[in-house]
């Protein structure tokens, strides 16, 4: 199906069988899977590939796989989560709806569920994009990913931002080639809490070093903006 096209699913699976089922229903659709029944891999395919959607059975290992959701979250990797569990327990469907995850499938999964959750997924990450994301590219071959909050090297390869981080990417992009005040920044970045310029230096740093040195530029006593 052409709305599955480009589209890679990283699914966690202890079960081999119903992992192994599950994997080629969503090929046959046109979707990349990348399977692993374990976090360590998980991790690993997450720096080495860019995800669209995860699929994850909580019911081996619950605990480490709901930190797992968490933490992803907490690096503001906003991919929807399809959560699989035998059976919808009150708890654990609770912190699932905090993790803003997309649907709750309960075992055994019936294949119109599963093509259904993965379609609202999928509806997710297609246009429109905001208006201030339409001209993304940067220099030196980098370009903003506007869906999973990144920046995509000239390889292709994806680095994560953080929140703050894409927050003030996007500001910038949104106002290319104008200055943007410090208490601008402040208001869109920091929002509800106080910046400091010790942490506004930081952050840009850290920008930097993710994409390439010139990507902002200071403007001493007044702001930053992106001159490109």
């Amino acid at each position: 199906m052409d709305i599955f096209k480009n589209l890679t699913i990283l699914y966690i699976e202890g079960d081999s069988q119903c992992r192994e089922q599950n994997a080629l229903l969503m090929r046959e659709i046109g979707l990349k899977v990348l399977e692993t029944d374990n976090l360590e891999s998980a991790n690993n395919l997450f720096r080495q590939h860019k995800i669209d959607i995860i699929l994850i059975d909580l019911n081996m290992h619950q605990k480490e796989r709901m930190t797992f959701l968490q933490f992803l979250r907490y690096k503001d990797i906003i991919a929807p989560i399809i959560i699989i569990a035998d059976d919808s327990d009150k708890e654990i469907l609770l912190e699932a709806i905090n993790l803003d995850t997309t649907r709750f499938l309960i075992k055994p999964l019936k294949k119109n569920e599963l093509l259904h959750a993965i379609k609202i997924a999928s509806d997710k990450l297609l246009p429109p994009f905001p208006a201030i994301l339409v001209n993304n590219e940067l220099n030196h071959g980098f370009s903003y990913d506007p869906i999973n909050k990144s920046i995509i090297d000239p390889t292709g390869e994806p680095v994560q931002l953080s929140k703050k981080e894409y927050l003030l990417v996007e500001l910038l992009l949104k106002n290319k080639r104008q200055i943007i005040p410090f208490d601008e920044i402040e208001r869109v970045v920091w929002q509800n809490s106080s910046m400091s310029m010790d942490a506004l230096r930081t952050l840009v740093r850290a920008i930097r070093k993710k994409t390439y040195s010139d990507i902002i530029t200071n403007y001493s006593g007044i702001g930053y903006k992106m001159d490109f």
